[in-house]
């Protein structure tokens, strides 16, 4: 007989024919082993609420306290983790941790993974139980259309993390074998697999041809320096490309991202835009026409965000991905993560930073998507007398890019020149200027690297801003094509 003494009924069980009193077995040998041998539990993969039994429950959580802390955990160490009684055993419960020990000196590997399925099956049978119960209360309370979406999305990303717990079907690939798997898929498409990059300029900062599938970029800039431009140009030769992009804007209107990349497609600036009788000509209200007929067909949404968190951002974006996928890499961008609700508003910067990042990483990886996540610098950094970007500008300072993959940086110096300019007083502070800023400025914009995995972080490329119609332009001519 068990210690702990139950009462089992005969329609006590689960679905594939394992009873209740089969599991409280299977959990009382996974933990007599783990007491015998602490290397089973990292390989169990189980987490307290796993196990039926509250003092199981109480056993393994205070076993993964004791190992965290590099100590052991035995029947003798855990006694004054476990109550002096409990409800149905008939025995104490610090002789209860001695008899599983007793029982565990036996434990061979094959046995004890065939009891950690049995509690990870019954474990996951509770849970759909609860989902299910979720979903009928769901039903029957009174839900508009888009609460009843939010939930079902919340249900579907829960049955998902469920299934990644607990499936053993993912098969993990020896490193050799991935490479190999990415180079043929390069091999075939013509180069890596991601989201082409429209100017050269940021490809050769980043060191990569392409947004990849899968990885986080960051763009820094100040309030004001044109990011948002250059993301609008961004946005547009990849969606010439053909890649699905979704743009996740706090700050700007779809109407207000389609006017700027008009201004930058055809040169007709926003002012014209804004009074098409009087200051447009008939060919040129005629390609604004035609490329909002052309842009309603492509794979793009603009989101204008407001007080959404990170999981309401993430959902925009499985959404997004499962109706417009097309085979192609898409892009996902949010404009910017300092305005991103946090979970906690009374968290440093550094930590609400992380908690999204980590977020959009994992996102990222799990659809192959390619992520770019604007960056508005703080306010410290523009007031060193040589304001060009580093790592502690980033919202939540220097320990906020560990989840980037590369992180840019835009900087037009002719902006903080005038700034310091306009309150320069003493012959010192003028030579500082233009020590510091040079005179050949005006229109230019720079770029380069805070973060880059592969490539020199040191280079830097200048461009050309024109401010009328808010685009950047390449101040190197075209590659020739190469003589064969």
């Amino acid at each position: 007989m068990n210690a702990l003494q139950r009462d089992f009924t005969p329609d006590q069980r689960l679905m594939d024919g394992i009873s209740d009193n089969d599991v409280f077995k299977a959990e009382e040998g996974i933990l007599a082993g783990i007491l015998c041998k602490n290397d089973y539990l990292v390989a169990c993969g189980l987490e307290p609420h796993d196990f039926s039994e509250s003092l199981h429950q109480t056993i393994y959580s205070s076993i993964q306290q004791l190992c965290s802390g590099h100590q052991i955990a035995d029947a003798t160490t855990l006694k004054s983790f476990v109550p002096r009684a409990a409800q149905g055993l008939d025995i104490t419960p610090a002789e209860y941790l001695n008899r599983l020990q007793k029982s565990g000196f036996y434990t061979i590997p094959q046995e004890f993974d065939a009891k950690v399925q049995i509690v990870k099956g019954a474990s996951m049978s509770r849970q759909l139980a609860r989902e299910a119960e979720f979903i009928a209360n769901l039903a029957q309370e009174g839900h508009t259309l888009l609460t009843l979406g939010d939930e079902i999305e919340g249900l579907e990303q829960r049955l998902k993390d469920l299934l990644s717990r607990f499936s053993e079907s993912k098969a993990i690939k020896s490193p050799g074998s991935q490479y190999l798997a990415a180079f043929n898929a390069s091999s075939r498409r013509d180069g890596v697999v991601g989201v082409p990059i429209g100017l050269q300029e940021i490809s050769r900062v980043l060191s990569e041809t392409v947004f990849a599938g899968g990885n986080l970029y960051g763009l820094l800039s100040s309030s004001g320096e044109g990011k948002t431009s250059l993301t609008i140009q961004i946005i547009h030769d990849a969606i010439v490309k053909g890649h699905p992009v979704l743009f996740l804007s706090y700050d700007q209107s779809a109407y207000q991202c389609i006017r700027q990349m008009i201004a930058q497609v055809h040169g007709i600036s926003v002012k014209q835009q804004d009074e098409p009788m009087r200051l447009m000509n008939e060919g040129e209200r005629d390609r604004c026409v035609q490329f909002a007929t052309w842009i309603e067909r492509q794979p793009l949404e603009i989101i204008r965000c407001q007080r959404e968190g990170v999981t309401q951002l993430t959902a925009y974006a499985r959404r997004f991905i499962k109706k417009r996928s097309n085979g192609k890499t898409p892009l996902i961008v949010l404009d910017h993560i300092g305005k991103v609700k946090p979970r906690d508003p009374k968290l440093s910067p550094d930590r609400i930073s992380g908690e999204v990042t980590v977020e959009l990483k994992a996102l990222a990886d799990e659809t192959q998507s390619a992520f770019l996540v604007l960056n508005q610098r703080n306010s410290f950094g523009t007031r060193r007398d040589n304001p060009r970007p580093i790592s502690a500008d980033l919202y939540g300072g220097e320990g906020a890019k560990a989840d980037y993959d590369g992180i840019i940086y835009l900087y037009r110096a002719e902006k903080y020149k005038a700034d310091r300019v306009a309150t320069a007083a003493t012959d010192a502070d003028w030579k500082k200027i233009n020590k510091v800023f040079g005179s050949e400025i005006e229109g230019i914009a720079e770029i380069g690297s805070i973060k880059c995995r592969f490539g020199d972080p040191n280079v830097r490329e200048t461009m050309k801003f024109e401010a009328q119609y808010t685009r950047y332009v390449s101040m190197r001519p075209e590659r020739p094509p190469e003589l064969f």
